[in-house]
């Protein structure tokens, strides 16, 4: 009969993927994210829960305070959720067709030969007194 060590831990593979809790099982981030969430949504909240009805309150706590914890908590492919909206804009601004460009070497190395050619021709002019 094969006995099973129930005292170990399991080692995840990917080590890059373990984050040091800070404040109640939240990383640093989360937990900054979670305050602005807090910040934001708590005035919000008392604000149309005073001016409306609770149900009004609660729709205004979960606008105001849901995209900044939800920024604190989206991870995917190693990329947070602001680092994903930078590329996505970058990528829309760029045009949607692009061409393909090469550069000719031969043409640079003829343009460097005229150029040089130039050069002489200018260095003697100036050397004659022209």
């Amino acid at each position: 009969m094969i006995q099973h060590n129930e005292h170990f831990v399991k080692i995840p593979k990917d080590l890059a993927n373990i984050n040091q809790k800070f404040i109640a099982g939240l990383t640093k981030r989360q937990a900054i994210c979670f305050g602005i969430g807090i910040l934001l949504g708590f005035p919000a909240f008392f604000i149309f829960n005073s001016l409306i009805d609770l149900q009004a309150g609660c729709f205004a706590l979960a606008i105001m305070a849901g995209p900044a914890v939800f920024c604190g908590f989206y991870k995917k492919n190693g990329i947070f959720l602001e680092q994903k909206m930078k590329l996505m804009f970058e990528f829309l601004k760029k045009p949607k067709v692009r061409t393909y460009q090469s550069e000719n070497t031969f043409e640079i190395i003829e343009r460097n030969m005229e150029y040089r050619k130039l050069q002489k021709i200018i260095s003697r002019s100036e050397k004659k007194g022209w």
